[in-house]
């Protein structure tokens, strides 16, 4: 059984899930997951788990991610998107390049932004689009979100397209239709491409059809970007952590808050945080030997 990760470029009507369930039977692997789910029209950067690999996810779903959209004024769609129906055309004004410019510059920074109904966030345990499927009303949750960056690409009325970098869970529909509205109009997205993961870029990534078995990762190589990797003294501090055991603090020069614990062929074992209790204690087992 192989462990690790691919970095897939995804191509447009394909679901994140339909990307893993085609990878689990060419890796033929048992368990396949991936970090930030990507909408079906939505292309582009796609982090994806085989195997043991699927329990380092958690940690990496949380970075920042990066998008370039393209931006359709003057007429919305059901689902903030080019796969929804339309539902209000509105006159396009005399928009010009600085008010998108004043407007990028207003959204930059931590808000709140309303989930979109079409989304498969869980609400009193139902997921959002099936309210949406039978028109019924619920109350929509609001999250914080962060952007980092919001840089206008292409200015060519009525289309916008822009470059984004957010936190998790921030809905570039929802925050092409905020552009719109502040516009003074409406819009929809045409197009969305994830290019960037922390400092992963989607031109390092393969298509579905270019997979090989070369283009796996190795877990620790895709871990070390989000969390430090460290090796232990000695085989007895390696067996405590294989075994998901307290490891102490004198280890290490330093304090680490967070860490990822390997043996010398990098293979990644566990991840640690430390414990006000006075230890570092396992907080996730990868490759343990009592999993």
């Amino acid at each position: 059984m192989k462990d690790g990760f691919l970095l897939i470029d995804k191509e447009s009507d394909y679901t994140s899930r339909d990307v893993c369930n085609i990878i689990a039977k060419i890796f033929d692997a048992k368990k396949v997951g991936h970090a930030g789910t990507l909408d079906p029209f939505a292309t582009g950067l796609l982090i994806v788990a085989l195997n043991n690999a699927t329990k380092t996810l958690s940690y990496i779903e949380g970075q920042y991610k990066t998008y370039e959209a393209t931006l359709l004024l003057g007429t919305k769609t059901s689902s903030g998107d080019l796969t929804g129906e339309v539902i209000e055309n509105k006159e396009v004004g005399n928009i010009t390049k600085e008010d998108v410019m004043d407007i990028f510059s207003s959204l930059i920074g931590e808000s709140e932004q309303t989930v979109p109904k079409t989304s498969a966030v869980h609400v009193n345990g139902r997921k959002l689009y099936h309210y949406a499927h039978l028109n019924q009303e619920v109350e929509l949750p609001k999250r914080t979100i962060d952007i980092k960056e919001l840089e206008l690409l292409e200015f060519n009325l009525p289309v916008i397209r822009f470059k984004t970098t957010v936190s998790k869970g921030t809905y570039i529909r929802t925050l092409g239709e905020t552009i719109a509205e502040k516009l003074g109009t409406v819009g929809h997205l045409t197009a969305l491409r994830r290019t960037k993961i922390l400092d992963l870029e989607v031109s390092n990534a393969k298509t579905i059809k270019e997979l090989t078995p070369d283009c796996l990762i190795q877990t620790s190589d895709i871990v070390q970007k989000f969390i430090p990797l460290m090796y232990l003294p000695n085989e007895v501090e390696l067996k405590k952590a294989r075994h998901g055991g307290k490891l102490s603090l004198k280890l290490f020069p330093e304090t680490m808050d967070l860490f990822c614990v390997v043996d010398d062929k990098k293979t990644a074992i566990a991840i640690y945080k430390y414990s006000e209790l006075g230890y570092y204690e396992c907080v996730r087992g990868i490759n343990r030997e009592d999993n």
